[in-house]
């Protein structure tokens, strides 16, 4: 049954219905009791409560979302979760995305000693392509309805209250209705109530930049690359999104961003074309611009007595080498498989899985959010040494095929050292 209509539902209907599917009378605003309640209706969220239900565990989606607002973002889905979307059933339903078979990178900072222009191609280390471009939207949409569809209970209320103890964690929603959960996943965002509320604290930053997102068309042929150029305000990004047609990400100062919102859109592709010298061919804007100011974010654990953190709960860093929503979708992975360990135990919030979940994932977001972060701010600094050190590491990537590699394995999710010895 289909718990979450996108019109006038909420946690009182969803109590109703699921009485009536097992033939039990309920009360409204009752009490209700799962294995694990998942917070946040984004792709994170909705990877884990698709993950739980395809496992048969008791769980709901709380916040869910079924009619995203379509403000232009992509994200480039690398090999490891296009095999994740794979297993969860996604991927037949959501149909292929656009492939990137390279990435390149051109340094057009102004520095004295110009970094070379890179490419990385996926065919050097065997894949047809590092990655498939999706709309957020599109994927938030099929998401939940596929949960829906396969009878994962879910509702579109919000958590008001959340209070957790060493039994269990007790949720309040915004319209009166209460959850009682072994396990509480938080993938609410980077400002996230349950992280506060389960004690875990924080490192937060704030840059001086906003990324414009919108579609564009363009007269001549990405040929499946995505290009990164290397601005002192941060990246301009095209990313293959569809025959003659790319995703755009552009991080510019905040006063920038509102001079080029406030253009008109033939205004704006012009602006973008030159930006980019039209290395693409004439630009021609598709869709709504949208803008979200940067920042950064790092929690200071990934777990706390029944509560586990994923996706922007834990991690928040700038959209530079598509790893944002990559990384979460391994939090997605993770936190089904610390589930069902605990419940082989018959307790979803075990402390012995949630200390392997602490493990697994926090090493993994604290390293990838140092990166991206010092790599935005090497494009922001301006000092001369710091040119110097991107330079080098750029000309090193650029002529030392092993270390190209390398960084192209690291930056899917890969050991570094994948494929080396089967040559």
């Amino acid at each position: 049954m289909l718990y979450h209509l996108p019109q006038g539902i909420t946690a009182s209907t969803l109590i109703m219905e699921r009485g009536a599917a097992t033939g039990h009378t309920r009360l409204t605003r009752k009490r209700e009791e799962f294995s694990v309640a998942v917070v946040g209706g984004g792709a994170v969220g909705l990877a884990t409560a698709i993950g739980l239900n395809r496992a048969g565990i008791d769980a709901i989606l709380i916040g869910a979302n079924p009619d995203p607002v379509d403000d232009g973002r992509t994200a480039a889905l690398m090999t490891t979760s296009l095999a994740s979307l794979d297993d969860l059933g996604v991927r037949p339903v959501l149909g292929p995305g656009h492939l990137l078979r390279a990435i390149r990178l051109i340094d057009i900072t102004g520095a004295l000693f110009r970094s070379p222009t890179v490419t990385f191609r996926s065919s050097e280390i065997g894949l047809p392509a590092f990655a498939e471009n999706y709309s957020n939207a599109a994927l938030v949409r099929t998401m939940t309805r596929m949960l829906g569809e396969a009878g994962g209970a879910m509702t579109p209320a919000p958590v008001a209250e959340a209070h957790f103890s060493g039994d269990e964690a007790q949720l309040v929603l915004a319209d009166g209705q209460e959850i009682g959960a072994q396990l509480v996943v938080a993938a609410d965002g980077a400002r996230s109530l349950l992280r506060g509320s389960g004690g875990i604290g924080e490192r937060s930053w704030a840059y001086e930049q906003v990324a414009l997102t919108f579609h564009v068309r363009h007269s001549r042929d990405h040929e499946d690359v995505s290009t990164e150029f290397h601005t002192r305000a941060g990246p301009l990004t095209f990313v293959p999104f569809g025959d003659f047609k790319s995703s755009v990400v552009w991080l510019v100062t905040p006063a920038e961003a509102e001079r080029l919102r406030a253009l008109t859109p033939q205004a704006l592709a012009a602006a973008c074309q030159r930006r980019s010298s039209s290395l693409l061919g004439d630009l021609t804007i598709e869709g709504t611009v949208g803008a979200v100011p940067m920042r950064g974010l790092m929690a200071t654990r990934a777990t706390a007595p029944r509560l586990l953190l994923a996706g922007e709960a834990l991690h928040v860093f700038p959209p530079i080498g598509a790893q944002g929503l990559n990384l979460g979708l391994r939090d997605a992975q993770a936190a089904v498989e610390a589930a069902k360990a605990g419940i082989a135990t018959a307790d979803a919030g075990s402390p012995a899985a949630l200390n392997s979940y602490e493990n697994s994932r926090r090493t993994d977001a604290a390293a990838r959010t140092l990166a991206v972060d010092l790599l935005n701010r090497s494009l922001l600094s301006g000092l001369l040494p710091v040119d110097l050190m991107r330079m080098a590491g750029l000309s090193a990537a650029q002529r030392i095929a092993p270390l190209r590699h390398a960084l192209m394995r690291t930056g899917m999710g890969q050991s570094p050292l994948a494929g080396l010895f089967s040559r």
